[in-house]
């Protein structure tokens, strides 16, 4: 697709709160860095495949029994190695978490991100983490609605993970350690720190971005207006029909800009939950909460097309895997929960199918 951009934003994206220092004393303290092949060959964790509700689910990956009903923990976030380029004869997939406080333990502790390998049906968790000035550890707190597993010519494989209100955090997948003392880290046997945050802003008298959800735009020239590198897409989730819902793609180039701007694409509906570009059509997951089946809206902004009962209940984030020809998304609940998968082809005889008029509000 084209987007057609409206005024300029006035929203932008900035560098700050590098943490490169404390890192490598982390680092140390753990005695060196984890390969990411090394990572992959240790997910004890076993994926089942099984079927899932949903007009459009083409496959569905259920986690253990602990990850299915726990109460803690809540998926948000997706991205595939397709958006990475990484080992590209393999089928991975990443998923984000976040934690909420129980009545009976208000430890928070913070966002994990879980590492898949869909051919193998097995994974594993990592904890998201800050290093601190001392080469420690504490939580990230942030909600993670969203992914971008990206390649960099710089800085090799990252991590995008988008902070609403925080704007986005970026981790580098080398930067992975084993810690020594389990018990610091809650449990979690390997921990990824945040590099940088890119910190939302906005000019005065403009609302600044909530960056709810994010993608890699597939569609977008490396040398296009928005400046090198891949591009991005980002929405903001609402159930108020009086907040904005805005559409946004930007650049951060190959992990090294130290600013970006935001370029408006339009509005998508309330409770969107994440938005991809896949072969020039945008995909926007909605939920309709934990006992209605989620809806997927294909189109562009201003002309959408609403795909009722596509997905399960609670679904969130969503990703495009081309070769595949396979859009990824995750579903929130507990006990209804998972990493699913819908033919892109199946929208659009669906939309041909079931002719309807642009959805609303």
């Amino acid at each position: 697709m084209t987007p057609q951009p409206v005024d300029p934003s006035g929203l932008t994206l900035d560098r700050v709160d590098d943490r490169s220092a404390a890192v490598e004393r982390l680092v140390a303290a753990c005695g060196g860095r984890v390969p990411f092949d090394g990572l992959l060959g240790d997910l004890p964790r076993r994926l089942r495949i099984t079927p899932a509700p949903g007009r459009a689910v083409h496959e569905a990956f259920r986690y253990d029994r602990r990850d299915q009903l726990d109460l803690r923990w809540w998926p948000q976030g997706v991205s595939t190695n397709a958006d990475s380029g990484v080992l590209p004869h393999r089928r991975l997939a990443m998923i984000t978490w976040y934690a909420k406080k129980l009545p009976w333990d208000e430890s928070d502790q913070g966002v994990r991100l879980t590492v898949m390998d869909l051919d193998r049906l097995r994974y594993r968790h990592v904890l998201l983490v800050r290093a601190t000035d001392d080469g420690g550890i504490e939580p990230l707190h942030i909600h993670a609605g969203g992914l971008v597993w990206q390649t960099s010519a710089t800085h090799g494989s990252m991590v995008h993970v988008a902070g609403t209100a925080r704007g986005l955090f970026t981790c580098l997948l080398e930067d992975l350690v084993r810690v020594p003392d389990r018990a610091s880290a809650f449990g979690y046997r390997y921990v990824l720190p945040v590099r940088w945050q890119y910190k939302a802003g906005a000019a005065k008298g403009v609302e600044r971005f909530r960056y709810s959800f994010t993608s890699l735009d597939r569609q977008a020239d490396d040398a296009g207006a928005l400046g090198p590198g891949p591009t991005l897409y980002a929405g903001e989730y609402t159930n108020d029909p009086e907040r904005t819902r805005r559409l946004a793609r930007f650049t951060l180039g190959d992990g090294t800009a130290p600013h970006a701007d935001l370029e408006l694409i339009g509005s998508g509906p309330r409770r969107m939950q994440g938005v991809v570009d896949a072969r020039g059509t945008l995909h926007l997951t909605v939920s309709q909460g934990r006992l209605v089946r989620g809806s997927v809206f294909t189109g562009v902004p201003g002309d959408l097309h609403e795909h009722l009962h596509a997905t399960p209940m609670g679904n969130e984030d969503i990703s495009y895997s081309p070769d595949e020809d396979l859009l990824y998304s995750v579903s929130e609940h507990p006990s209804v929960r998972w990493l699913f998968t819908m033919r892109r082809s199946w929208f659009e005889h669906d939309r041909a199918r079931r002719p309807a008029p642009v959805a609303g509000d």
